[in-house]
């Protein structure tokens, strides 16, 4: 069986007339995207990465109250222009010395 790597995404949603939203998911909101892909059919997270990652910033806004709780996954869905995990914290470290710039 091969292995899942299983996170709770940083991510950056970017919304229409507003600011872009850099928001960190949780176990919580990772369980509550199971229980309803699974009542409404949706695909695997693997087969639909942006509805799961539309999905999960949506709960995770709810929960730490950046948006009322009464705005629905539907009006959230319909005002989301883009949405992408964010770069890791690391990524600018991991990146090799360009050749040149290297000092003896």
């Amino acid at each position: 069986m091969a292995q899942v790597r299983l996170v709770s995404p940083k991510v950056i949603v970017q919304r229409e007339g507003q600011d872009p939203l850099e928001i960190q998911t949780a176990n919580p909101d990772l369980i509550r995207w199971d229980r309803t892909r699974i009542k409404h059919k949706w695909p695997a997270f693997e087969e639909a990465p942006f509805l799961w990652l539309t999905f999960i910033s949506w709960c995770a806004a709810r929960r730490t109250g950046v948006i009322p709780p009464d705005l629905t996954y539907e009006v959230w869905e319909a005002s989301v222009v883009d949405v992408a995990p964010a770069p890791e914290e690391d990524d600018e470290l991991a990146r090799p010395t360009p050749l040149g710039l290297v000092s003896d």
